[in-house]
């Protein structure tokens, strides 16, 4: 497959499955051997979609925007804005109906015409994730109390 088709395909695989939660085209997206850097760990079509699945719990209304998507051979690279509401448990941590906004940098590597490398390589802005779950403090309270200990 060209460069152009593997695009198409990461359109479909954001549109159906990130957004729209629909799993009916795995089969054609996804490769069998599929394996993702997400969670820990993703191996096979069954794990993406049961990872998924559970993220769709943690935050029910999550939207995946594309803000740019560049490919080259065999990989596609993509750059997005994530946004949803914390409504569910995350590694222990209680959703509060608190808004999440972040972005991410990710490749996806493309095989037989299907992709088969999620986030193979990944950026995501995790303290910005953390301050907005309320696992850590916001940055300014960080610099409050970092500048009240030096006095």
């Amino acid at each position: 497959m060209g460069i152009e088709e593997n695009k198409e395909i990461m359109r479909r695989y954001i549109e159906g499955f990130l957004n729209n939660r629909d799993f009916s085209e795995a089969d054609e997206i996804l490769h069998q051997d599929y394996t993702g850097s997400a969670g820990g760990g993703i191996k096979g079509v069954d794990g993406i979609k049961q990872y998924l699945n559970y993220m769709n719990t943690v935050v029910s209304d999550g939207h995946w925007e594309t803000k740019e998507m560049i490919a080259e051979g065999d990989k596609v690279s993509i750059f997005q804005n994530y946004t949803g509401t914390f409504d569910g448990v995350y590694e222990g941590i209680q959703g509060k109906g608190q808004p999440l906004s972040f972005q991410i940098a990710g490749v996806y590597e493309f095989k037989d015409g299907k992709v088969h490398r999620g986030l193979s390589t990944a950026i995501t802005e995790w303290l910005d994730f953390h301050q907005q779950i309320g696992v850590l403090p916001s940055t300014e309270e960080i610099l409050k109390n970092y500048n009240e200990s030096q006095r």
